[in-house]
């Protein structure tokens, strides 16, 4: 199991040009497509005036230049490199051109004040139908020594740690984390299993870590983060109820937000 085809978001989100650089370096250690995309919808900011021509052909520049900025980083790292960009919300694009790729690059933030030309993670976490690689600002290299597996016993999980195989297979240090909640059974029974699981995948877990979360389990997984020096996070992603469409919450929602490393998302 590999990674194909690697897409990322572009945008001019002043973290994009270290996103691209990751997502780069990504596809050429795996030996991947490379995909740019980008959206640009046709709606009018507040005082903007010209007519629906005018919109569209600023809009064509725009993308015309997140594509120019686009291959200009990527081709620096030599990896094969597409293009794609649409006229519509990022929110819808992304996902939709998912289907071109196995792994999604995406930023950690919104860009501030812009819900136009921007997206919320989650929403692409869900759309998507692939693992998600949420990225913080100013990281332009996946580290890959020290990889920490976030375990709870869901549908959510038991996908995030198949699609993360190709990360745990370079790992020089795979750990599995389980947060003892209130009703949790057989905690350790699990990890143990999930240890196996990646042993018969030449995966060995060198640290088998499971406690109390007093202060909630996002607490309990950062505090091991911090601790053991871990480059990336691997998670499923809870959606909490359903309204129009998931909204995450607890743990999810705070690795979103506050994770100092990139983490790698399944739904």
């Amino acid at each position: 199991m590999t990674f194909a085809a690697i897409t990322v978001a572009v945008d001019f989100d002043p973290a994009s040009k270290a996103r691209i650089k990751l997502a780069a370096d990504l596809a050429r250690r795996f030996g991947s497509l490379l995909i740019g995309v980008a959206g640009w919808p046709l709606v009018k900011r507040p005082g903007e005036k010209g007519s629906d021509n005018d919109l569209a052909e600023r809009a064509s520049k725009e993308l015309r230049s997140l594509g120019d900025s686009f291959r200009k980083i990527a081709e620096e790292v030599a990896v094969r490199v597409e293009w794609r960009s649409s006229m519509d919300f990022p929110r819808e694009v992304i996902p939709k051109e998912a289907r071109a790729a196995d792994l999604i690059v995406i930023g950690q933030s919104m860009l501030p004040g812009d819900v136009v030309h921007s997206y919320d993670p989650g929403t692409i976490i869900l759309g998507a139908g692939r693992p998600v690689l949420v990225v913080p600002p100013e990281i332009d290299r996946l580290e890959l020594s020290r990889i920490l597996v976030g375990w709870k016993d869901t549908r959510e999980a038991r996908r995030a740690i198949r699609e993360a195989l190709p990360f745990l297979k370079l790992a020089d240090e795979v750990s599995i984390a389980v947060a003892k909640t209130p009703g949790a059974k057989d905690a350790d029974a699990q990890i143990a299993d999930v240890a196996k699981y990646l042993e018969r995948h030449d995966v060995r877990v060198a640290q088998r870590i499971s406690g109390a979360a007093s202060d909630g389990e996002e607490a309990f997984l950062l505090d091991i983060v911090r601790q053991h020096s871990v480059n990336l996070i691997v998670a499923g992603a809870y959606g909490h109820t359903r309204l129009s469409e998931w909204i995450f919450g607890g743990v999810t929602r705070h690795l979103l937000l506050n994770s100092p490393v990139p983490c790698l998302f399944s739904n």
